[in-house]
């Protein structure tokens, strides 16, 4: 399988919490924390409608993850796919990677005493599967694509992405992000 990642197509989000849900049952989580939030944003006029928008938002897997270099324990890795994970053997409940975040995606679980975060369901990956959370979008907002299937869907759209995450919409005027140079 080649390499993928996660494609969001804020258009299409229609604020269902099917992937919030999907992940907190694939990776038995309590009602807190939410690996995987959907953010409502408006209502905001857009021409002379109202729209009320909703944006999934979850760790972005970044190329260079801040997280990792605030563990004192190694615990957090990139794997060579750029998927970033947290060895929960190895996690020592200090949460500095939780302070060391800019995204505010990864989070303490006050029960077991470990950091979490999203993993774009690995162990679904490594088995060829999609993660949870694309598998139970109902409004096709969530796609797992490879690079060539990213620029055909997002081809004159506007589009934001760092690591594994890119966000995209032809409503709204998303920043400007670069992968290796380049705007994706």
């Amino acid at each position: 399988m080649s390499e993928r990642l996660l494609l969001i197509d804020v258009d299409k989000c229609v604020g269902c919490y099917a992937c919030e849900i999907a992940c907190k049952q694939e990776h038995h989580l309590p009602l807190e924390p939410r690996w995987c939030t959907v953010i409502p944003i408006g209502p905001r006029k857009l021409g002379e409608k109202l729209h009320l928008d909703f944006v999934p938002a979850l760790c972005i897997h970044c190329d260079d993850p801040l997280c990792s270099y605030f563990c004192p324990v190694d615990a957090i890795s990139k794997r060579q796919d750029g998927i970033v994970v947290i060895d929960e053997d190895e996690c020592t409940g200090c949460r500095l990677c939780v302070y060391g975040c800019p995204y505010g995606a990864i989070y303490f679980d006050h029960e077991r005493k470990i950091a979490g975060k999203c993993s774009l369901c690995v162990s679904r990956i490594d088995d060829g599967l999609e993660p949870s959370c694309v598998q139970h979008c109902i409004g096709g907002a969530l796609l797992f694509v490879t690079e060539e299937e990213l620029g055909q869907i997002t081809e004159g759209m506007h589009t934001a992405r760092d690591g594994k995450v890119c966000y995209t919409s032809s409503k709204w005027k998303l920043p400007l992000m670069r992968k290796g140079g380049r705007c994706c």
